[in-house]
């Protein structure tokens, strides 16, 4: 099964939610969908949902293979915390995802670390799909505050 969450931000995330109901409706990926489309439409051809109770979220997690999600860094950590395999699509302020570009900055710390696989161009999700569970990834080590003490000194210059 692959999670895709989008979080809890009062944003549209269109762009993301769009690509993956392509992928789903034309079939591109042999897999089933759960969806937390937060203040997005809800998609019709997977189990979709605006949101999820916490503990949901957790056992959904849990029960995945992979976790699609946007750059929010409880969303990120949760799934490395069940060592799941993670793609990361950073909200834009350029399609008004969100109010700046710090998303992208969280993302790329996640993944310069190897700990994920970001999506830059949402043309690429399908291949990031395929492609990630042949690509091997470090394991993050929640005793090591090397990359929260990084995301927080990122977010203090805001």
């Amino acid at each position: 099964m692959i999670f895709v969450t989008v979080g809890t931000q009062k944003f549209q995330f269109e762009r993301l939610l769009n690509k993956v109901e392509k992928i789903i409706n034309e079939q591109l990926i042999d897999e089933v969908f759960l969806v937390q489309c937060g203040y997005n439409d809800l998609l019709l051809n997977c189990e979709c949902k605006d949101f999820f109770e916490p503990i949901e979220v957790e056992n959904i997690i849990k029960k995945s293979d992979l976790v699609i999600t946007h750059a929010g860094t409880s969303s990120i950590i949760q799934a490395l915390k069940y060592e799941k395999k993670v793609i990361v699509v950073p909200r834009l302020s350029k399609y008004g995802e969100h109010v700046d570009d710090h998303q992208v900055e969280i993302a790329e710390l996640f993944a310069n670390k190897n700990y994920v696989e970001l999506v830059r161009d949402i043309d690429d999700l399908e291949d990031a799909i395929n492609l990630i569970t042949e690509k091997e990834y470090e394991k993050y080590d929640f005793e090591n505050n090397g990359i929260k003490e990084s995301i927080e000194s990122f977010l203090s210059t805001l």
